[in-house]
């Protein structure tokens, strides 16, 4: 019996649907910051008066921010921010396109009595009260989000992947003693 061209047709439609929502689901989900991602957090960038102003909801959900100026472009300047929400995560970083001019000494001020969101102005200048010195964490390491293939690309980002090896004190074989009863103590060869 011969199948019929519409069901050969179906067939193959769910099958590519199904395929295709397989693939879509088990890539990594993008965390827009629009309160629907897996932080479950929403943060929204604004421009005023020569600054930028970063709104992130729920207020006390935002534990560090970092930021350093991409202006390796002429004409085409980009603030790299990086939000921290959990005490030792790594933050997650984005890109604002600028609108402002900005220069690479970036200072830093909070707003403490924003109601329900945490709020953090950045600026080349001070900013009068109710804004107080905030302290950014270190400038983000990478110019693009994780993921982005031109972390990889650029040859003056470093590697994302391995940690800075600690520097070691070398000591001469002659003058290593026992560190204690039983231990192990490393050999020239």
């Amino acid at each position: 019996m011969v199948m019929p061209v519409r069901l050969i047709l179906t067939l193959t439609a769910v099958l590519s649907g199904v395929l295709t929502s397989f693939s879509v689901l088990s890539e990594e989900v993008f965390d827009r910051l629009d309160g629907t991602g897996p932080s479950g957090k929403k943060v929204d960038v604004v421009e005023w008066d020569g600054n930028l102003e970063v709104h992130v909801y729920p207020k006390g959900s935002l534990k560090g921010l970092s930021a350093k100026l991409d202006d390796r472009q002429k004409g085409k300047k980009v603030m790299v921010i990086g939000y921290r929400f959990g005490a030792k995560e790594r933050p997650l970083v984005r890109r604002a396109i600028l609108g402002v001019p900005f220069d690479p000494k970036i200072q830093a001020f909070i707003e403490p009595g924003a109601k329900g969101y945490d709020k953090i102005g950045l600026s080349n200048r001070p900013l009068p009260a109710p804004w107080k010195p905030y302290k950014l964490d270190p400038a983000p390491a990478q110019w693009y989000p994780d993921g982005d293939e031109r972390n990889e690309e650029d040859p003056a980002a470093p590697a994302l992947t391995e940690a800075p090896r600690p520097r070691v004190k070398r000591i001469p074989a002659g003058d290593r003693k026992p560190l204690s009863e039983g231990s192990v103590n490393g050999f020239n060869f």
